[in-house]
């Protein structure tokens, strides 16, 4: 009982730790199942555990039984907030829950192969922003989400040396949304000019949506190096793909303004601007999705029958990129939105991970994940996030039915982020910040429960 008691006290203090510096959290999911993510994703090293397998293939010649599966449903719920500091008034995200789901299957053919199958979620984000944040011209909106289907392979050299790898394709579901101001004409049917001056600004917001099948792969290694030590290494690649977006209008226009933006609109103004949505066109982007490639080095060490901990070293490519935000033709010209979404960076994630048998029935597990920052500081925004993210998770599992029932959670916590460029006034003229400071805070959570059998 002492070495639980200092395994949980341990990670009990890692977490703090990680927690107290740090405050939108991870694009990159740690996993869609309860077992990965009550491990916060470190887990490639971790033999004899097939939830494992769909982070390293190489880990499905260390089962132990000749076939099994295990599949998985939860939800991750994402937030995200704004405190506009000239009034002190705070935004809360809209949008915030996502369904999550997981499966896995692995059978033996012989001491030499084993094959595997695995769904998975590597990579999601999505968050509405609230009505009249003070970021609403750099975009309302984002949904992205990935579903990758493996079929996987791992080969033994011998019982302690493992080579794997995984071969399928991911779904790209991508859509954003934008709130745009467009200038309303005397004559709306015609372009803004001299003779036809701009009478007042109708706001409208606009979207965009759409998906793309892409192929992917990843490669593991598992090498045992003594019965206590293990050490796994994998790779995932990246996604990307050329999404056909299709483009809309979202509702009714929310509002009409002065040429100024910020005073009433003229009389009249409300006649042209209906005639100008109705001339007007909503321009989706045709443009490229991309998602970066993770590598990932890790060592695990069992330090008695009852105690396991792994620890793993993640590096993230740079290849972050979506989608320019929709926009709006017009008479007088294409109305975009004032900023262009910001290309990703590489950097490194730490992830810690402890498992304690503490009786034939009863597991319990925990995590602690720290990454840095995937988002340049002077590009900050709220859709895409990309500040430094901290995280912890627990869990449990309960032998049962001939399998294991498990539950996995937790809590996404971002460093807080301040911005001069978010708040914003859009006049005839265009949109200018106006330097107003702006803190942005996210936070998340997930949630998952699952069920893996053998046989």
């Amino acid at each position: 009982m002492t070495q639980v008691f200092r395994a949980v006290m341990g990670a009990g203090l890692l977490a703090g730790a990680g927690t107290l510096s740090l405050g939108a959290q991870s694009m990159a999911l740690p996993a869609a199942d309860p077992v990965g993510i009550a491990r916060s994703g470190a887990q490639v090293a971790y033999g004899f555990s097939l939830e494992a397998a769909s982070t390293n293939p190489a880990l499905l010649a260390s089962l132990k039984e000749q076939s099994g599966f295990h599949v998985a449903l939860g939800r991750d719920m994402m937030g995200l907030q704004q405190s506009l500091e000239a009034n002190q008034r705070t935004y809360e995200s809209l949008e915030r829950n996502r369904t999550l789901a997981a499966f896995g299957l692995a059978t033996r053919l012989n001491s030499a192969w084993t094959l595997g199958l695995k769904l998975d979620q590597p990579y999601m984000r999505h968050a509405e922003l609230a009505t009249g944040a003070p970021t609403r011209f750099q975009g309302t909106g984002i949904d992205l989400s990935t579903h990758r289907l493996e079929a996987q392979a791992a080969w033994a050299f011998s019982p302690a040396l493992s080579l794997g790898f995984g071969l399928g394709v991911a779904r790209l579901s991508y859509g954003s949304t934008s709130l745009l101001r467009l200038g309303v004409p005397q004559d709306p049917t015609l372009a803004a000019s001299a003779t036809n001056p701009l009478e007042g600004l109708v706001e409208q917001g606009v979207g965009q949506d759409g998906h793309k099948v892409v192929p992917s792969y990843s490669l593991g290694l598992r090498w045992a190096l003594s019965p206590r030590w293990t050490l796994g290494f994998t790779h995932q690649s990246g996604l990307k793909g050329d999404l056909a977006l299709t483009g809309s209008y979202l509702g009714a226009s929310t509002g009409l303004y002065g040429n100024d933006g910020l005073s009433s609109a003229p009389i009249g103004t409300a006649t042209r601007a209906a005639v100008l949505l109705a001339t007007a066109s909503p321009l989706a982007t045709t443009a490229t999705l991309q998602l970066p490639s993770q590598t990932t080095l890790g060592m695990r060490h069992r330090i008695s029958p009852m105690i396991t901990w792994e620890a793993d070293l993640r590096w993230t490519s740079a290849d972050l990129r979506v989608p320019a935000l929709p926009s709006v033709g017009t008479p007088s010209g294409t109305v975009n939105a004032p900023i262009t979404l910001p290309e990703g960076k590489s950097h490194f994630g730490l992830q810690v991970s402890a498992e304690v048998e503490l009786s034939k029935f009863w597991l319990l597990r925990g995590g602690l994940a720290l990454e840095q920052r995937s988002i340049e500081e002077t590009n900050i925004e709220p859709l895409l996030g990309g500040a430094r993210t901290s995280a912890f998770s627990f869990g449990a599992g309960y032998r049962t039915w001939g399998g294991e029932l498990s539950i996995g959670y937790q809590y996404r916590q971002s460093e807080d982020q301040d911005t001069r460029k978010g708040d914003g006034v859009w006049s005839a003229t265009g949109y200018r910040p106006t330097g107003t400071r702006v803190r942005l805070e996210g936070m998340g959570h997930l949630l998952a429960l699952g069920f893996r059998k053998s046989f």
